[in-house]
């Protein structure tokens, strides 16, 4: 009899660029406020790099004070100063939102995220109305690519419209492997985009001489931070990412450099959002929209073609896409909110202190939305910062740029102007409606959950009354608490981390991500029922977004109570029919109910959603072993390891199938491979079999 393993199923220094330079006489002028620079001629024109080729390299996770262009150490970013010394260094830009998907979101649309509708990371796609500046250039006859480092880019979030191809093919997150993120390295990035770039991909409908877009997006300086050697050795960890993430920078523009592919290029750099470190109790980022995470880098080169300049003009990311528009002469659509900087900074003799008017709105909503904790707002209006919360916040950015006084109850009429400008900004951009696809239960969607026993609830900013017990100031410490108790127990002092949480869910019990933290822990330590009661506490307070809902879908089918979580997994569908991970935990239920058809279409919607998840095409090859249809799985599964060389269950699958299919040539090197790559901790059963397999021969 042949020896069968039953597949496994997913739940879920070089050469340095050459650049020319103009040499300017300069003069400062120093007047009430600062200092503003007198140039012979206007620094940018618009149309300065007409049908120029456009690369917009957006760095995660960038500190402004970590770039010695921007006021940061000398020799820590050698290559961003490089640009930054030849071109336009914009040193007060702010980013829309602490996050990297609503902030990127923001930069492609050039709307501020109440208008394209991603308030958060995870729980929300970009609609298919509003223009990207992918979806412009296209029209405009360029061949469009973009690299992303990490899944909370994926495809299945929107941001891949207008693009002819969009590489995130090691972006998926594989539940349950602790040896490896949703991200890959600046390296495997900027591989596949000097490739793309230099030999145009037959996927491009636009012909090779076309003008190209090319966005890249490196991850690296997000937490963890596991820089490669030498910069783990020269740095601190934070810092290292840094210093790796600039010398990849280098990299990509020698490469470019090499190929002539720079000499009509516009080169924009821009960070999402900065790290806080440590400030305002704030260990990494995404709560609070203090400058330290919100004041953003953002360079912008062509070479001969801009002269160098600077200013300090209030500027925002969501300028990025109309400013880059108006440099390669492209209309820009008139449902951008932001505005090109060029009138700013170069149309006239003088600037520096232009768009003394423009103000930045800000907010931060993850923890509103996944931890119920009060929303915040906030706007930037000259040199002051006002923060709507239930304890209001007001900072002087002039003579207090660490945020660490709050000038609220002192100052009490430009704490009333701001306050003002806020709620008018805001009232605009919600009047504008949201882009973002779904983020409102449907009727069906909540008789669905009512009819489960859940009290409706959707990704969107409470609207219930928050007190100061709600605001993140007084709730960051929990957090770090939380972080800390995640750390112990995947150290292995699990019941001591277990004990933390609890008593954080008891002091906090709205505080949704601790509860769902403490539910992954039950289930890891074998108590899958309380898993799921403790999940289901939640979702029938209202508290629970669509992520926490599946996953207890999905420990509802590990339970055996299948028809409870297809009935759930139908619920959160109702609401948000465009949810990639919501179809593929369909599919693996249908699948093991032995719906097959059901299964497959469910699957086949994933890649409707992401044409790259490696995870769907994997769950197909196993739903094709399971009517045993060998070709049909091998095709499947060689495509979830061509996108994803890292999955280690399509891989197994993959190397049985061709095994039990009698094609034993091809399956040896993918056996061969498993052994030596495969995390033992997760796979310690299937590594045995393998072994074993490759003894017979």
């Amino acid at each position: 009899m042949r020896d069968r393993h039953p597949p496994r199923t997913e739940k879920s220094s070089r050469r340095r660029f050459a650049a020319l330079s103009v040499i300017v006489i300069v003069a400062a002028v120093t007047i009430a406020g600062g200092i503003i620079w007198r140039r012979g001629r206007p620094a940018v024109r618009s149309g300065a790099c007409r049908n120029c080729n456009v690369l917009l390299i957006t760095i995660d996770t960038l500190r402004l004070d970590r770039v010695g262009a921007f006021g940061g150490p000398a020799g820590l970013t050698p290559h961003l100063d490089r640009l930054a010394s030849e071109g336009l260094r914009l040193t007060r830009t702010y980013s829309s939102a602490p996050l990297t998907l609503p902030s990127h979101a923001s930069i492609m649309t050039a709307v501020s995220p109440p208008v394209h509708g991603v308030r958060t990371n995870g729980l929300f796609r970009l609609g298919a109305v509003p223009p990207t500046l992918a979806t412009v250039l296209k029209s405009a006859g360029y061949r469009t690519g973009a690299f992303v480092g990490a899944f909370v880019l994926d495809a299945r979030f929107g941001l891949n419209r207008g693009f002819d191809v969009y590489d995130d093919r090691y972006g998926e997150k594989h539940t349950g492997d602790p040896t490896e993120g949703a991200e890959r390295r600046a390296e495997d990035v900027i591989k596949p985009a000097t490739a793309w770039i230099v030999q145009p991909s037959a996927l491009s409908p636009q012909p090779s001489s076309s003008p190209w877009f090319a966005w890249v997006h490196l991850y690296d300086p997000h937490e963890p931070y596991r820089a490669p050697e030498p910069y783990a050795s020269q740095h601190e960890p934070y810092d290292a990412e840094v210093a790796y993430a600039d010398a990849m920078v280098g990299r990509l523009l020698d490469d470019l450099q090499a190929a002539h592919q720079l000499d009509r290029t516009l080169v924009v750099v821009a960070s999402d959002h900065g790290e806080s470190l440590g400030e305002h109790g704030e260990r990494t980022h995404g709560v609070f929209v203090y400058d330290v995470t919100m004041r953003v880098p953002w360079i912008v080169w062509a070479g001969s073609r801009l002269t160098s300049a600077s200013t300090d003009a209030l500027v925002r990311l969501i300028d990025v896409a109309p400013t880059t528009l108006d440099l390669v002469g492209v209309a820009a659509p008139s449902s951008f909110e932001g505005r090109s900087v060029l009138p700013e900074v170069g149309g006239g003799t003088w600037f520096g202190q232009a768009g003394a008017g423009r103000t930045a709105y800000i907010e931060a909503m993850d923890a509103n939305l996944t931890r119920n904790w009060a929303p915040l707002t906030g706007i930037v209006s000259g040199g002051a910062k006002f923060i709507e919360l239930p304890i209001p916040e007001l900072y002087d950015l002039s003579s207090d740029p660490k945020e660490a006084t709050n000038l609220f109850t002192r100052d009490a009429e430009r704490a009333r102007t701001l306050g003002a400008l806020l709620r008018e900004a805001t009232s605009a951009l919600l009047s504008r409606g949201s882009a973002a696809e779904k983020t409102t239960l449907s009727g069906d969607a909540r008789q669905r959950l009512q009819a489960l026993g859940y009290v409706a609830s959707s990704a969107e900013a409470g609207n219930r009354v928050f007190t100061d017990a709600d605001d993140p100031k007084n709730l960051i410490g929990l957090a770090e608490e939380l972080s800390r108790a995640v750390i112990d127990f995947s150290g292995g002092a699990r019941a001591q981390a277990m004990a933390a949480v609890r008593t954080i869910v008891r002091n906090r019990p709205t505080f949704t991500t601790a509860v769902t933290e403490l539910a992954s822990m039950q289930r890891q330590t074998g108590d899958l029922p309380g898993a799921i009661a403790t999940l289901d506490t939640i979702a029938r307070q209202g508290v629970a977004d669509s992520r926490v809902l599946l996953v207890l879908a999905a420990y509802l089918d590990e339970a055996g109570q299948s028809d409870r979580s297809l009935a759930l997994i139908d619920a959160v569908i109702a609401a948000r029919p465009d949810d990639a991970e919501a179809y593929n935990s369909l599919g693996v239920v249908e699948m093991r109910r032995g719906r097959h058809d059901r299964a497959q279409a469910a699957f086949r919607r994933v890649l409707d959603l992401d044409p790259t998840s490696a995870t769907a095409y994997a769950n197909l090859g196993v739903d094709d072993l399971a009517v045993r249809d060998l070709p049909a799985a091998i095709d499947d599964l060689k495509q979830a390891v061509t996108l994803d060389t890292r999955h280690y269950t399509a891989l197994y699958n993959l190397a049985i199938a061709l095994h039990d299919a009698g094609r034993r040539d091809e399956a040896r090197p993918l056996l061969e491979r498993f052994v030596q790559e495969a995390p033992p901790a997760q796979y310690a059963s299937d590594i045995a079999h393998v072994r074993a397999l490759l003894a017979i021969r």
